[in-house]
């Protein structure tokens, strides 16, 4: 598993973990799993999505925690299930935030096939697979990080929700 993404996090004190202007169940439970995640690493995690959650996934306990205020205190911005810019356009038109992301660390956590088009720097944490939650799985068992109830149950619901229902 990449060592630049976990050195990248382990180096950062204040997280903010970013939402595309779609969320999902997988950006969503992937955004939660690594709040707990970080958290029990000692980091301060802030969950930013630039809309209000649908209320189809309001189910999800947690979905709660999410802000749309951007916070620019973090020394860290993680992107969650996207590496498109054209899903980012929110976030990219919100004052500050391209300014942020082009002068912050940038860690992109998808696990989509496609070749990422965002136009600012980032390093890139990929794998085929069914959600990115998994991915964020295999980074944190290669780093030995501790996966708590509650962030499995959260990678669970993004995998439920990109392989709908596990059909696909």
């Amino acid at each position: 598993m990449n060592s630049d993404a976990a050195k990248i996090i382990q180096d950062a004190t204040r997280i903010i973990v970013i939402q595309a202007e779609n969320p999902d169940g997988d950006s969503l439970g992937s955004s939660l799993a690594l709040e707990e995640i970080l958290g029990d690493l000692g980091k301060k995690v802030t969950l930013y999505c630039p809309v209000e959650i649908p209320k189809y996934m309001r189910y999800i306990q947690g979905w709660d925690r999410v802000v749309t205020e951007f916070d620019t205190h973090a020394d860290l911005a993680i992107i969650v299930d996207t590496k498109a810019d054209v899903l980012l356009t929110k976030v990219l038109e919100t004052p500050g935030v391209r300014h942020f992301l082009e002068s912050h660390p940038v860690l992109v956590i998808d696990h989509h096939a496609t070749a990422s088009t965002l136009s600012f720097d980032h390093t890139l944490l990929t794998a085929d697979a069914v959600a990115t939650s998994e991915v964020i799985y295999e980074l944190a068992t290669s780093q030995h990080w501790s996966i708590n109830q509650s962030a499995a149950e959260n990678m669970l619901v993004a995998i439920l929700s990109d392989s709908l229902g596990l059909t696909t």
